[in-house]
């Protein structure tokens, strides 16, 4: 249940960052778009050595969760 409601907030605020020592993770409507949430939250001049994404299904339509490291 509370991850039933964790989800639908996620949803209805849109896109969402986290940072937390060298990685970012962001949700978002497509990979592109969680990719480029979770680059605004690395610092500048830090190093991406890997980006690994997943779909996660809502309904009828599929958000994505993208974490940078």
């Amino acid at each position: 249940m509370r991850n039933a409601a964790l989800l639908m907030a996620s949803i209805l605020l849109g896109s969402m960052a986290f940072a937390g020592g060298k990685r970012a993770t962001a949700q978002g409507p497509s990979e592109q778009f969680a990719t480029a949430e979770a680059m605004r939250v690395i610092p500048k001049g830090a190093t991406i050595t890997n980006t690994t994404c997943k779909s996660i299904d809502v309904g009828a339509s599929s958000r994505y969760q993208c974490t940078i490291t």
